[in-house]
């Protein structure tokens, strides 16, 4: 059944992670918010698959493409993750929703 109005508990992950993201590249744009750019080292640390390539960015004097690599890449990272897990979450439970149905419709099983 859908709900009208929420958003689902996977949608936050990735929410959050462009949230930190945004809020992190203000630390270098804006020079009185600039420490705020200590979160980017919580992103880098997060996002460990897609931060490999972010450093990689970073240390060969492509920063830009980094910032917008990690921002993008790590954003949809986290979405694939939370789906995967939704998905996995979605299984167990008609797992043992099945596996409840069926030993419950046949006493000689028990």
């Amino acid at each position: 059944m859908q709900r009208i109005g929420r958003l689902h508990w996977f949608y936050w992950p990735p929410f959050i992670h462009l949230a930190i993201c945004l809020i992190a590249l203000l630390g270098y744009v804006v020079s009185s918010l600039q420490f705020l750019g200590i979160l980017w080292s919580l992103v880098t640390i997060a996002d460990i698959p897609v931060s490999m390539v972010t450093m990689g960015l970073a240390f060969s004097q492509h920063g830009v493409l980094a910032g917008v690599w990690a921002t993008v890449v790590g954003t949809l990272w986290w979405y694939l993750l939370s789906r995967a897990t939704d998905m996995v979450i979605r299984r167990l439970r008609a797992k043992d929703t099945g596996t409840a149905d069926a030993s419950a419709g046949n006493p000689a099983k028990h």
